[in-house]
């Protein structure tokens, strides 16, 4: 790089002698938190280095040219964004990817001076692939305007008039890039202590502008339990050099509380502490959707009380310690709920749950995790310090006052409860334990009602019902019996076909077609579910060529698998060789996984599903929004599609909370970059709900049942898939 105007431009500006170099920090300090990146620097491009007028999160005062990414976006003279160096060739083994500070994303925009000459690049770095998006230039643009100003003003400090305004002109720079994104910029000089707020804090904080900063009211901001947290946070940043960043909640003057992301870092000047400068960030929108999002996950709808899904959680974190703590778990039944939902209608049932669920939060012992488990079902996880006959007592006293209940209704029904209760004490499955607990519950049921029932050996033997699921589900899988269905997914936008789930279905001794659900207990067999994960599979690999024909080249096949094949290295190895030996490829195949098989402790599942993803299968996490997990999910594993769980759009005609929560979802997925497809879709209400908070693609009895190959081909040949495109 010796193309001579530049390089003589860059010197006559003598940029390497200004003295304060603060401005240009605080401009990539705003810029590494606009990004959302660790590293941000401004860099200036010479013939052999680059060195940076400017810097955050790094120590590098400079690095050899051809180490350089700017230099890319210097000899492009644009800006440049690279998503994954490593797959750059030009990159892929500069000493800056392949060491620290490990360089994946790229995001710059060239620095030029008031001639359009270039120098450098105001840029973002991040060592995590596809940090940036396109839609981040345009406001980092505006930052390297800023610099570029700064730039200018340092050229022209001798013309005091013409630098009072460029500085006006940076400042209202600064201030549209702090309006833009909501962001502010706070300074305190540590000789004087004097507090200075950029115009956004004051907007942020709610706070009257004024010559000086009164700390106390700044102080005051903050919640009390907050405050020491806030103190420790700017005493060990002036000691020690190191930056910080918290997160909290402020009340403003009129009452209003907003919830801010506070940085800063100290700024030496002369090799002594100088001052400390960061930003505030109003992420108020951020964190109420966070917190709602949280909570819906968490948490049931109706009755305020943890979800299934949390309840999973907790118990599979228990069991991981039952060798040292008994784990203790109940069932608890509703008696005589299917008749009030029957005579007195589902509104009346739901406020009756509501009241149940009231009752046993004030009945439960303190250390009792009590959970909606679904339906009319109550789900409870004991501590390890409660033996049996504790547990029982309880459970006895709290089913006598649900027993004392006023009757309901002209018809005088009573609502009773029945309870069956399991306890291990050896290494065992969450799934194991509520098995167990499930069966002394409808043993309790066969009893009678209103009593607590703990599982036994004897009631183990009675569990016939699975074993006759099992024998029907190995008979059909001997005999050739077992199917594949599939039902379509609809791009709303268009009622285009896009992809298809297949489903299991077995076709009965007397040739009836039976659904998975009434063998779902066999599954649980993990021989079983590998056998019909393979035969699924062979029919998919079958039925796919015409699948594709019908729908395009670029469908995808829903494949549900258990956890007992993706735990399986030899089963995750065998379905990428019969992919690559058939016409599909990995881009037409979907693996569709639950949230339960997701709380992997041994890795392996987590390994299986990074070796699809390599090699191109898509992720799909069903039933998303059920559980808090899902969210952590979709940072710890491979997924690039999620499949919003029924129940939500099932609400969604009375419950606005469930439209609230569909459409965060949505929202949240197409943000992430994620494929998003709501479940259960029936009603055209529905469907006009989903088209008008953007989502795109739907799935349902609206569109379709799980079908046999044949009635798709007839069900979706060009006459009646016009039909489907007009209903879509």
């Amino acid at each position: 790089m010796t193309e001579t105007p530049r390089l003589d431009a860059i010197r006559s500006l003598g940029l390497d002698a200004v003295p304060d170099r603060d401005l240009f920090s605080r401009v990539t300090l705003l810029a590494s938190t606009m990004l959302g990146c660790p590293i941000a620097l401004l860099s200036v491009v010479e013939a052999d280095r680059q060195w940076f007028l400017g810097r955050t999160g790094t120590d590098l005062a400079e690095t050899p040219i051809a180490d350089s990414f700017c230099a890319v976006c210097v000899l492009g003279e644009g800006p440049q964004l690279i998503e994954d160096a490593c797959a750059d060739p030009r990159l892929a083994d500069n000493d800056l990817v392949t060491g620290p500070p490990f360089i994946r994303s790229y995001i710059g925009v060239p620095i030029r001076d008031e001639e359009g000459v270039v120098l450098g690049a105001l840029c973002g770095i991040s060592p995590e692939p596809g940090a940036f998006t396109p839609a981040q230039i345009p406001p980092l643009a505006m930052l390297a305007e800023l610099a570029e100003q700064s730039i200018a003003l340092h050229a022209r400090t001798r013309a005091l008039s013409l630098a009072n305004t460029a500085l006006r002109q940076s400042s209202q720079i600064f201030r549209q890039a702090e309006q833009a994104v909501n962001v502010g910029s706070w300074w305190v000089d540590l000789a004087t202590r004097q507090l200075q707020f950029s115009d956004q804090v004051y907007d942020i904080t709610g706070l009257e502008p004024g010559p000086s900063i009164n700390v106390h009211d700044v102080v005051q901001l903050y919640q009390p339990e907050d405050r020491a947290m806030v103190r420790k946070a700017m005493d060990d940043t002036i000691e020690d050099g190191e930056p910080f960043m918290f997160e909290t909640t402020i009340r403003r003057g009129d009452g209003e509380r907003r919830r801010i992301r506070v940085v800063g870092e100290r700024i030496d000047g002369d090799g002594q502490p100088g001052s400390v400068a960061g930003i505030i960030l109003d992420c108020t929108e951020e964190h109420l959707r966070n917190v709602a999002l949280q909570r819906a996950a968490e948490r049931d709808r109706l009755t305020g009380l943890y979800n299934r899904a949390s309840f999973d959680h907790r118990l599979a974190r228990a069991m991981q310690r039952v060798e040292s703590e008994p784990v203790t778990v109940a069932l608890l039944d509703l008696d005589g709920f299917k008749d009030v939902n029957d005579t007195l209608g589902h509104l009346v049932g739901d406020r009756v749950l509501e009241t149940i669920a009231s009752q046993l939060q004030m009945r439960t012992a303190e250390g009792v995790f009590l959970a909606r488990w679904g339906g009319d079902e109550f789900a409870l996880l004991f501590p390890g310090r409660m033996d049996l006959p504790q547990v029982t007592g309880f459970l006895e006293d709290l089913l006598a006052e649900l027993g004392d209940m006023p009757p309901l209704g002209s018809a005088l029904l009573r609502i009773g409860a029945t309870c069956g209760v399991a306890r291990m004490t050896t290494a065992g499955s969450s799934e194991e334990i509520m098995r167990r607990a499930d069966l002394a519950l409808y043993r309790g049921k066969e009893l009678g009602r209103g009593s607590v029932v703990c599982w036994d050996r004897h009631i183990e033997a009675r569990q016939c019902e699975r074993q006759q699921a099992i024998a029907r589900l190995r008979s059909a899988l001997n005999t050739g019996r077992a199917l594949a269905a599939y039902q379509p997914i609809v791009e709303l936008a268009t009622g285009r076909v896009a992809s298809v789930e297949a489903l299991l279905r077995l076709r009965d001794e007397d040739g009836t077609i039976i659904a998975a659900g009434e063998v779902f207990s066999a599954l649980l067999d993990p021989e079983l579910s590998r056998r019909v994960s393979r035969v699924m599979l062979d029919s998919v690999i079958a039925d796919g060529p015409a699948i594709l024909a019908l729908f395009g080249p670029e469908t995808r096949i829903g494949l549900n698998l258990s956890d007992a094949d993706l735990r399986r290295g030899d089963f995750v190895r065998h379905l990428i060789e019969v992919i690559d030996d058939s016409p599909l490829g990995p881009r037409n195949i979907s693996i569709e996984v639950t949230e339960t098989m997701l709380l992997d402790t041994s890795g392996h599942l987590r390994q299986s599903l990074a070796m699809l993803d390599d090699c191109g299968f898509t992720i799909c996490l069903d039933d998303f929004g059920t559980g808090f997990s899902s969210l952590t999910h979709l940072r710890a594993f491979p997924i690039h599609k999620v499949k919003i769980d029924r129940d939500f759009i099932a609400s969604a005609g009375e419950d606005h909370q469930a439209r609230l929560i569909i459409q965060a979802i949505v929202q949240m997925g197409h943000s992430l970059g994620l494929r998003v497809v709501v479940e259960g879709v029936e009603t055209e209400e529905q469907e006009n709900f989903l088209r008008a908070i953007g989502c795109r693609h739907v799935q349902g009895y609206r569109y379709g049942r799980p079908m046999l190959l044949a009635d798709l081909k007839a069900r979706f040949d060009k006459g009646t898939s016009d039909e489907v495109r007009r209903r879509a």
